[in-house]
């Protein structure tokens, strides 16, 4: 891969363009899972985040979503493989790059939302 936009590209099809979410697709998916789902947010520290997100920076995500890694993060990781994950960043780009690594990772129930990030609470 050559460049973020073929990172993009890549995880969108690893993830499923399907799994991209508008945000009243993600309110959707939010009520049908209800409290078995997990908000990620994977912006880095200091960034403005939904108050009922879950943070883990992108990139910490690759070890923290390893159930068999060296540092598994237990809420992350008890969502492994069909729990519901919304991942959200504040443009996108690092949830769907966050979808693709989980997908990568056997979750199966990873929807990402396209630009935005909502209180679900």
């Amino acid at each position: 891969m050559s460049g973020f936009g073929e990172v993009l590209t890549a995880s969108v099809g690893k993830l499923g363009p399907e799994n991209v979410l508008d945000i009243e697709a993600a309110k959707k998916f939010i009520t049908e899972a209800g409290d078995s789902l997990l908000f990620l947010d994977v912006q880095d520290p200091g960034s403005a985040k939904s108050d009922s997100a879950y943070t883990a920076s992108l990139g910490t995500l690759f070890y923290k979503a390893d159930p068999n890694g060296p540092a598994p993060d237990e809420k992350i990781t008890a969502q492994h493989p069909a729990g519901p994950i919304l991942v959200a960043c504040a443009a996108g780009g690092q949830a769907k790059i966050a979808g693709g690594l989980l997908a990568d990772y056997g979750y199966t129930n990873v929807k990402t939302l396209n630009g935005a990030c909502i209180n679900i609470k």
